[in-house]
């Protein structure tokens, strides 16, 4: 089993509880989360009741509508067995990664005409994320026989040259899933984006960074913050972290005009969050459910069972099944 998995494993299927971290000296408006047992969202009348999708899937939020993804295989790595899925901004190719390999894939929305990111040995890639405009990925490559953090690298999806934007210290910390550096390009597609962690006396202290998209001298973004996520505009969101963990009870807005808090959890178990491509909405996973926060009005639903959703347009997620 993959690094990246065994770190998801405790998190997907248990409820962690572990102290918040709080946001003092900030603005904050909160929003609690909805907790009724069913998705907030509305249903179309069916005459048939609808298979559910074993694998991975694509969720219409306007109708609850489920449609499995293609069994298509590249290389033997079937597309609807991913645990990670980011669709590139016009939703029209698909970056995923499948349990059990170190397959790293990008393929049509569909599955169609995949190549597999080619690691070599004991070497992985991770959670990958397109530019804005849709021409290059970045992704954490690292030695997953290890703790190192390795370093972020980006890829020109045509040429498929690469180019190593970091030179990052490599240390090791006793704390399952530290060396996880999630990156993403800023709304502009100019910078990069990730977390990084300190060791600290009572744990790990969490900051987002940004570096150059072509490399350079990283710059500290903000304190106490992990997992960005970012769409068009000039905003961002963010995870206020725990100390043992990236995951956290916050989920918070970066604007010009500061910060405000969207969404709480109190299993401090906030994870993976998904801007979508208008920046209007976040979806995120807590527990072995799926939320979307409305950024404008705080509104928060859940909308159904899975894990690591990712914005395939503004109305649909594609969705990992909790127990893949």
């Amino acid at each position: 089993m993959k690094p990246f998995e065994r770190l998801l494993a405790p998190l997907l299927f248990l409820v962690v509880a572990i102290a918040g971290c709080s946001a003092s000296g900030e603005a904050i408006q909160t929003a609690a989360t909805t907790t009724d047992d069913q998705p907030s969202v509305a249903t179309s009348p069916a005459t048939v009741t609808p298979q559910v999708p074993t694998g991975a899937f694509f969720l219409e939020l306007r109708t609850g509508t489920k449609t499995a993804l293609p069994s298509t295989s590249t290389e033997d790595v079937a597309f609807d067995d991913g645990y990670y899925y980011v669709p590139s901004p016009d939703g029209s190719r698909m970056y995923w990664e499948a349990p059990g390999t170190t397959a790293s894939l990008v393929a049509e929305r569909d599955g169609s005409h995949g190549r597999r990111l080619d690691p070599k040995g004991d070497i992985d890639y991770y959670a990958g994320g397109w530019s804005p405009d849709g021409t290059k990925i970045v992704y954490q490559r690292r030695d997953s026989s290890g703790d190192d953090f390795g370093d972020l690298v980006v890829e020109d999806v045509s040429s498929g040259r690469t180019t190593r934007i970091t030179d990052l210290e490599q240390s090791s910390v006793d704390v399952e899933g530290w060396w996880y550096l999630a990156p993403t390009f800023s709304p502009d597609g100019r910078n990069v984006i990730y977390q990084w962690p300190q060791p600290t006396s009572s744990g790990i202290t969490w900051a987002l960074w940004s570096v150059p998209m072509t490399g350079g001298e990283p710059d500290l973004l903000v304190k106490n913050a992990a997992q960005a996520t970012t769409s068009h505009g000039t905003t961002y969101a963010f995870v206020r972290p725990t100390p043992t963990f990236f995951a956290g009870s916050s989920l918070v807005i970066a604007a010009p005009d500061g910060f405000r808090t969207i969404a709480k959890a109190a299993s401090d178990d906030i994870f993976e969050p998904k801007m979508s491509p208008d920046g209007s909405k976040v979806a995120y996973q807590s527990g072995d459910s799926i939320y979307v926060v409305d950024v404008s009005t705080e509104k928060t639903s859940r909308v159904g069972f899975g894990r690591m959703a990712a914005w395939v347009d503004n109305d649909t997620l594609i969705v990992a099944p909790s127990d893949s």
